[in-house]
């Protein structure tokens, strides 16, 4: 993924973010106005076959990619204002993916969020383990993801707006009631795509994920994301939060480091790594304390 000449000079403001599968860009709602304290815009679309009321049955990974390549096309017809693009949980793979199919000259780095490099955490539902068999036996169409306790966040008043939404039959701020296992399927398949495609990375990578993160357990980013080439990756652990990190405790957290990430890319070609967070070798792990 060699960086195109950049064509524009300066700090970029834009940040734009695909929310997580099956789910709708109120995922990033409590960022928006932190961000724009820092002079940060957020874009956030939604995209026909992957957002909630528009995920289609038929819908491959290869779609939801085609489509987010649009959203970027026209994004980029309005400005060459460079961006940064990232995304939550399965959004994040799209990011990367969409990113590897050509090259964008305003693309100056990826915000990675709850990156979801497998389905492995600790509240995943029992029967997931089995769910190769439905695959084998072409019966996904039967079977679906319900989005359960803890919903993804610590922060309990949180965890009772989310059961008033469900309860009132809306798509919450963290997805909808269930999402079809069919398309958890084709969010494998691209997760299992995007880990081919981080040792050609060439731009720099700002990774934020919990320690306790109940869907993709840290070791599993930590493991995908070293294959990151040397001196792009940063890498924030955060203490405080579940999955939904743009949502818990450890929201404003979020957003500061989105906001430090973009300042840190100031008019700094797309090839070199603009940003002082990385520090060693490998990557740097910065631990986020754990609040009061």
């Amino acid at each position: 993924m060699k960086s195109p000449e950049p064509a524009w000079q300066g700090r970029p403001t834009r940040l734009v973010l695909f929310h997580g599968l099956a789910s709708s860009p109120k995922e990033f709602g409590f960022l928006t106005h932190p961000l724009r304290r820092h002079g940060v815009r957020l874009h956030a679309p939604e995209l026909p076959g992957y957002s909630a009321g528009l995920l289609a049955d038929a819908a491959r990974w290869q779609d939801w990619v085609a489509a987010a390549g649009r959203c970027l096309d026209q994004l980029e017809a309005e400005s060459p204002e460079p961006y940064v693009l990232g995304g939550l949980c399965t959004g994040a793979m799209l990011a990367l993916a969409v990113a590897a199919e050509r090259p964008r000259a305003g693309l100056r780095g990826f915000a990675l969020l709850s990156p979801l490099f497998a389905y492995d955490g600790w509240a995943l539902p029992w029967w997931y383990a089995l769910r190769s068999l439905a695959y084998a036996t072409g019966i996904t169409g039967f079977f679906s993801m319900r989005e359960r306790e803890p919903y993804g966040l610590r922060n309990e008043r949180m965890r009772q707006l989310i059961r008033a939404q469900l309860a009132a039959g809306e798509t919450s701020l963290v997805g909808p009631g269930a999402v079809p296992l069919r398309a958890v399927r084709e969010s494998e398949r691209l997760s299992a795509r995007v880990r081919t495609l981080l040792p050609e990375l060439a731009h720099p990578v700002q990774v934020q994920h919990a320690r306790e993160d109940e869907i993709c357990r840290l070791a599993s980013v930590r493991q995908a994301i070293a294959r990151v080439p040397t001196g792009l990756l940063s890498l924030h652990v955060l203490e405080n939060s579940y999955h939904m990190i743009t949502a818990d405790n450890d929201r404003h957290l979020v957003a500061d480091r989105l906001s430090a990430f973009l300042q840190g890319l100031d008019a700094a070609p797309a090839d070199s790594v603009p940003f002082i967070d990385d520090l060693s070798s490998t990557f740097d792990v910065v631990e986020a304390a754990t609040a009061p």
